[in-house]
């Protein structure tokens, strides 16, 4: 399926041509244009979707994601202002990404210590309104998506998020460690804080680099481990690769089905996975009651 939506997504757009005869045009267009899109896309795809599944086990909140908590918002809010203090310098808008994404995180969770599920994502929502509003006075004319993404962009998130999903490889089990109550792990000898502090570093990592360079998408980080779940267990050795590889094909494929729908426009794939998650995030709301047992 993955080969499948990669080879449309090559092959079909705005111009449609086969890989085998090729004009200098098409040449051009597939590996300007459509290759660092499509790389992007994995990449991002699988970045935020092992981001929210690692938000879920640290704040043991089962709708979790950084897209609707205002992390992925704080991120792009400070990403402009790299762009604006270092706009030479690439790299700083994800250093300011980061920066931008723990303030939030930060703030969050300052205000709901106790770390009550519903009472978190509200939190997270009025910030997320906030960072957004700010932005949008500023950075209307100058929103990243995956339809501006160049190569120095696509080069940027494959290379910081394969460090960050090595860094997931090594601590992807702590997420079951959490399942248990504090009091548990200080039993066995483990930190609940510092095994939490590390799970949320890497999904703020993986989620604010991803924002740094095709803006704010939410939903994916809820949508695609609630399947994994579903399809493999609760076993976090199998719910974050399953999440690395459906996210990254479930974002190609939302990406490449806004870009064929309504030719020659486009609609953005942060739109069709709000199509997808608004509904998802009413079922989960609906149907799971005491959060921590469902992640």
């Amino acid at each position: 399926m993955l080969v499948v939506t990669v080879w449309i997504a090559l092959t079909n757009g705005a111009s449609h041509f086969s890989l085998l005869k090729m004009t200098a045009t098409d040449a051009n267009t597939l590996f300007n244009i459509r290759l660092p899109r499509i790389i992007t896309a994995l990449m991002a795809g699988a970045m935020l979707s092992v981001s929210g599944a690692f938000f879920q086990a640290a704040l043991r909140n089962p709708i979790a994601d950084p897209g609707i908590m205002g992390v992925s918002a704080g991120a792009a809010l400070f990403a402009f202002v790299g762009a604006l203090l270092l706009p030479s310098f690439f790299f700083g808008k994800v250093v300011f990404a980061f920066v931008g994404g723990a303030i939030a995180l930060g703030v969050l969770i300052f205000f709901q210590p106790q770390m009550d599920p519903y009472r978190l994502i509200l939190i997270g929502v009025a910030l997320n309104a906030t960072f957004t509003g700010i932005a949008s006075v500023f950075s209307s004319t100058s929103q990243v998506s995956l339809g501006t993404v160049t190569w120095l962009g696509c080069l940027t998130v494959t290379v910081l998020g394969i460090l960050g999903l090595i860094g997931v490889v090594l601590v992807t089990n702590w997420g079951n460690y959490l399942k248990v109550s504090d009091e548990q792990l200080r039993s066995l000898g483990l930190s609940a804080g510092k095994l939490r502090l590390a799970l949320l570093g890497l999904a703020v990592f993986l989620a604010t680099t991803s924002t740094a360079v095709i803006g704010v998408i939410a939903f994916i980080g809820i949508i695609v481990p609630h399947v994994g779940r579903v399809l493999v267990g609760r076993d976090y050795r199998a719910v974050v690769p399953f999440a690395a590889l459906a996210g990254a094909w479930l974002m190609l494929a939302v990406d490449t089905i806004g870009r064929l729908v309504i030719q020659p426009s486009e609609i953005p794939a942060a739109t069709l996975l709000a199509i997808i998650g608004g509904p998802v995030l009413i079922f989960i709301l609906a149907h799971k009651k005491g959060g921590a047992r469902h992640v």
